[in-house]
């Protein structure tokens, strides 16, 4: 069991724009690229196509802040990471980030787990979402399913898959495939996630300037990292942006090591 988790404060310091994210999913229409209510016409059992190749898909259980989330997933390996590359290549954009088990989805799901979501002064937004995982978590413990982003079209067709597995009521279908760099919409968000999106330094101002123009008055922002050097000085730049900036470290049950999240406020 997660105990001890205490924020550190630093600093205290018109249209949503909803409908845009329709027109970028009829944008992903016209550009065959698949939305989630599309997705959902192919069920998904044993396999998950990736540049034409078929891949095993397997129902994978895990346990996040003591819930059950059912994902099903294509097994990693070295050998299958491999494949996959060999497929997509090497450009970030395609890169099977979705494959691997990132720490700070566990770190942000002890966060979550003692929230009141009556408090987020809007909808959530997880970004770089991968395979789904904390939208079907959101799904199973508040009965809430976040917009769920990320620039990979790979991770977001699982990502779809995933969150519809999960949970009590029918998916509405808020997966879409988009870059925070190039956001398509001019919604404000209650509640902003981003497991380990500080893995590249240059991030960290986009970041920020996205927060700027999406991130609801009252809202909170929260990033994990399991403390790469490229987050350093994030604290001090998410202050010199004008967010009030807590931290607490969150110990994980399964790995050895401590998951910094960030909590950002306006």
């Amino acid at each position: 069991m997660v105990v001890g988790i205490t924020f550190s404060i630093f600093f205290l310091a018109s249209d949503s724009g909803f409908s845009m994210l329709k027109e970028h999913r009829q944008s992903q229409r016209q550009n065959n690229t698949p939305t989630e209510r599309e997705i959902g016409k192919r069920r998904m059992q044993s396999h998950f196509i990736i540049s034409g190749t078929r891949f095993p898909l397997v129902e994978r259980p895990i346990v996040l802040a003591g819930r059950t989330v059912n994902l099903d997933t294509v097994p990693y390996s070295p050998a299958e990471l491999d494949r996959i590359v060999g497929l997509v290549g090497l450009k970030e954009r395609a890169w099977p980030y979705w494959l691997e088990d990132w720490p700070a989805t566990y770190a942000l799901a002890e966060i979550l787990d003692g929230e009141d979501p009556a408090r987020w002064p809007g909808p959530v937004l997880d970004l770089g979402c991968g395979s789904g995982v904390l939208a079907a978590y959101l799904r199973l413990r508040f009965d809430i399913e976040p917009f769920s982003c990320d620039f990979n079209g790979d991770a977001c067709r699982l990502a779809a898959h995933n969150v519809r597995r999960n949970g009590s009521l029918p998916s509405v279908g808020r997966v879409f495939c988009a870059d925070f760099r190039s956001f398509p919409a001019k919604a404000v968000f209650g509640l902003v996630l981003g497991g380990e999106m500080l893995y590249a330094r240059e991030n960290q101002l986009p970041l920020l300037a996205f927060l700027g123009r999406h991130l609801a008055t009252g809202g909170t922002a929260l990033f994990a990292d399991p403390g790469r050097s490229a987050a350093e000085g994030f604290l001090e730049s998410a202050i010199a942006a004008g967010f009030a900036v807590e931290t607490c470290m969150v110990p994980i049950r399964s790995g050895d090591r401590n998951i910094r999240v960030y909590k950002l406020s306006r």
